[in-house]
């Protein structure tokens, strides 16, 4: 039996057996410029930091990580804007975080599991929880396996009234722009069972590859 992480399913399902040379390999993806962006931009949801502090924690990260050019300099300001356009949608959606995150721990009925760390959780004007996903680029809603996922844990983890009671905000920090999503029961169920035949196909990759 094996264990995949939530964020690893969507690419787990495209391309298994690219997924199983990562897992071979043990490839660290070190985070760039978007990595401490979306971290500094959590512990400002979380609260551990107010927006002036976020401002400034950025900038002391981001010369601390990466050399000071011309071209960082640049980069710096564009990551600055991307925390000042996340501070806003908080609160224009009235969002407040409960958990950075939590240990997912899934046991598929096939006996593979789904670990990792969920997304942020929150909680929206009406008291629901919602989940906050960053990302950088489009998400391919009729076929993720992660956003389902994300929002089957929330409403487990926060003992929500109903699965459909949780809504999954996916918001893209390099046009300010946002989508929220709650999937049906029978669309989560699906996707679970389907969670274990990517899995199971990643299993086969790996024996392949010895």
């Amino acid at each position: 039996m094996m264990k995949l992480s939530c964020r690893q399913l969507d690419f787990a399902q495209e391309n298994p057996k690219g997924m199983a040379q990562m897992l071979k390999s043990r490839n660290v993806i070190k985070g760039g410029f978007n990595k401490v962006t979306h971290e500094v931009c959590y512990s400002l949801a979380k609260g551990i930091v107010n927006y002036d502090d976020a401002k400034r924690l950025l900038e002391i990260r981001l010369r601390d990580s990466f050399k000071d050019n011309k071209t960082n300099r640049k980069r710096r300001e564009l990551c600055q804007i991307v925390l000042h356009n996340f501070y806003t949608f908080l609160i224009e959606e009235g969002l407040t975080c409960v958990l950075n995150y939590s240990e997912i721990d899934l046991r598929l009925e096939d006996g593979h599991m789904i670990g990792g760390h969920s997304c942020a959780i929150f909680k929206d004007l009406d008291r629901n929880p919602v989940g906050v996903v960053l990302t950088d680029r489009e998400f391919d809603f009729g076929n993720t396996l992660r956003l389902p996922i994300e929002q089957y844990w929330i409403a487990r983890k926060m003992k929500a009234t109903s699965l459909s009671a949780v809504r999954v905000f996916v918001y893209n920090t390099v046009d300010h722009s946002y989508q929220t999503i709650s999937y049906s029961d029978e669309r989560i169920q699906y996707v679970l069972k389907r969670s274990g035949e990517v899995i199971t196909k990643v299993e086969i990759e790996l024996k392949e590859i010895g």
